[in-house]
C-alpha cells in the first residue's frame, strides 16, 4: 500500500510538472508573440505613413471636408448693377438683384457633401486595410525567405561536408566514382537553391520597398500565429461591416442623395431686383422679378441619368457584399486547412527530422546504408525542413488574409499600443 501510494504521488509530481512545463511554454510563446507584433506594427505604421496612395486619400478627405465647408455657404452672390445714360435728359441708375434659392438646393448639396466626407474617410479606412495586408505579407515573405536562405546554405554547407568526405573515400576505393558524382551534382544543385532564394529575397524587399517607401533591414521573426491569431475576435465578423464594403455602400448613399440634388438643381429659381435712379429732375424706383422658362430643356435626363448612376453605385455595394462574403469563407477555410497541417508538422515533424538528421550520419558512417541511399534521404530530410518553413510562411499569409477580410487586422496590429 505504501509502495503503491508513493507511485500515485509520483504520478501527480509527475503530471504537475509537466503542467508547469507546458503553461510556461505557452507563456513563452504569447509573449514571443506580442514581444514580435509589437516590432511588426511599426514598420506598417511608418509605411502607411510614407505610402504616397495614402497620402492621396487623406488628401481626399480634406478636400471632402471642404466641399462641406463651401456647401453650407449660401448658394447665390447677390448681383450689383449700375447704369448711367447721358441725352437730353441726363439718367443714372443703380440696383441690387438675389436669386432666391427657392427649391432648397443648398440644402441638397450640403447633404451630399456630407456623405461625400463619410465615403471619403470610409475609402481611406479601407484602403488602409489593404495596405497593411499587403505590407505583413511583404514582411511575412521577406521573413519566410530569410529563413529558407539560412536553409538552404546549411543544406549547402551539409552536402559539402558530405562531398569532402566522398572524395576522401572514392580516393581510398570505398566509394564508387557514381556515388562520388552525385554528391558532386547534389552541391551544385544546393548551391543554386541558394543563388535562387537570394534573388527571390531581393525581390521580395524591392516589393516591400515598392509598398513602403524605404529600404527594410532584418525583418523581426514572425509571431507564432496560433498565439496572434487569438486578439482579434473575427469569429462574429458580418461582411457588411468590412471597410469595404462599408466604402461601397456610402458610394451608394452619395449616388442616392445626388438624386435630389440634380433633381432641385434643374428647377429654375426666381431673381428679385430693387433699382433707384434719378431721371432728369425726377427720382425713380424700380423692383423687378425675373424667371427663366425652361421650355426648350427641362433637364429631366439629368435627373433620369443619376438614377441610373444610383442604382449602379447600389449594384457594385451589392457586388463588394457578395465578393467580400466569398473571400471571408475562403480566408477562413484555408487558414484551417494550412493551421491544420502546421499543427501536425510542429507536433510530429520537427522533433523527427532533428533525430532523422542524426540517424542518418551515424548510419552511413556506420556502413548500414550506401552513400546514395544516405544522399537521396539526406537531401529529403534538409528539403523537408525547407517545405516546413515555407508552410509556415503559408500559415502567416493565410491568417493575415483571413483577419484583413474579416476587418480586425487593424485590431491586431493596435494591440501593442
Amino acid at each position: 500500500m505504501k509502495f503503491h501510494l508513493r507511485s500515485i504521488a509520483g504520478s501527480l509530481l509527475c503530471l504537475l510538472i509537466a503542467m508547469d512545463v507546458a503553461a510556461a511554454s505557452a507563456t513563452a510563446k504569447a509573449t514571443d508573440a506580442v514581444q514580435a507584433r509589437e516590432q511588426i506594427a511599426p514598420i506598417v505604421d511608418r509605411a502607411l505613413r510614407s505610402n504616397p496612395e495614402m497620402a492621396a486619400s487623406e488628401a481626399a478627405i480634406q478636400a471632402a471636408e471642404e466641399r462641406l465647408s463651401g456647401a453650407g455657404l449660401p448658394l447665390n452672390n447677390p448681383e450689383l448693377e449700375a447704369g448711367a445714360e447721358r441725352t437730353d435728359i441726363n439718367t443714372y441708375r443703380l440696383g441690387i438683384s438675389q436669386t432666391i434659392d427657392w427649391y432648397g438646393k443648398r440644402n441638397a448639396l450640403e447633404q451630399v457633401a456630407r456623405q461625400q466626407l463619410v465615403q471619403a474617410r470610409l475609402e481611406y479606412a479601407a484602403l488602409a486595410l489593404e495596405k497593411s495586408r499587403e505590407l505583413l505579407d511583404a514582411i511575412g515573405r521577406i521573413s519566410t525567405l530569410q529563413e529558407t536562405l539560412r536553409l538552404s546554405v546549411e543544406r549547402a554547407s551539409l552536402l559539402t561536408r558530405f562531398s569532402k568526405l566522398a572524395v576522401r573515400r572514392h580516393a581510398a576505393g570505398d566509394l564508387p566514382r557514381a556515388d562520388l558524382q552525385l554528391a558532386r551534382l547534389s552541391v551544385a544543385e544546393a548551391q543554386m537553391q541558394v543563388a535562387r532564394v537570394r534573388a527571390e529575397l531581393i525581390q521580395a524587399r524591392s516589393d516591400f520597398e515598392r509598398l513602403s517607401g524605404f529600404s527594410p533591414s532584418e525583418m523581426p521573426p514572425l509571431p507564432p500565429v496560433a498565439e496572434s491569431s487569438s486578439p482579434p475576435d473575427e469569429s462574429t465578423v458580418r461582411p457588411e461591416q468590412h471597410p469595404q464594403v462599408r466604402a461601397a455602400l456610402a458610394a451608394a448613399r452619395v449616388a442616392r442623395q445626388q438624386i435630389a440634388s440634380v433633381d432641385r438643381g434643374r428647377k429654375a429659381d426666381p431673381t428679385v431686383g430693387l433699382a433707384g435712379g434719378r431721371e432728369g429732375g425726377e427720382k425713380l424706383i424700380g423692383l423687378s422679378l425675373s424667371l427663366p422658362l425652361q421650355v426648350r430643356n427641362d433637364f429631366e435626363s439629368d435627373v433620369r441619368a443619376a438614377r441610373a448612376e444610383a442604382l449602379r453605385a447600389e449594384r457594385l455595394a451589392r457586388q463588394a457584399h457578395l465578393e467580400l462574403k466569398a473571400r471571408l469563407s475562403s480566408a477562413r477555410e484555408r487558414h484551417r486547412i494550412i493551421s491544420a497541417a502546421w499543427r501536425a508538422w510542429t507536433e510530429t515533424g520537427q522533433a523527427s527530422l532533428r533525430k532523422r538528421l542524426k540517424l542518418l550520419e551515424t548510419l552511413w558512417k556506420a556502413g548500414e546504408i550506401s552513400s546514395s541511399d544516405y544522399l537521396l534521404q539526406l537531401q529529403q530530410t534538409l528539403d523537408t525542413r525547407i517545405t516546413g518553413n515555407e508552410l509556415r510562411g503559408d500559415l502567416w499569409s493565410a491568417w493575415v488574409e483571413k483577419i484583413a477580410a474579416s476587418g480586425t487586422l487593424n485590431e491586431w496590429l493596435k494591440a501593442s499600443e
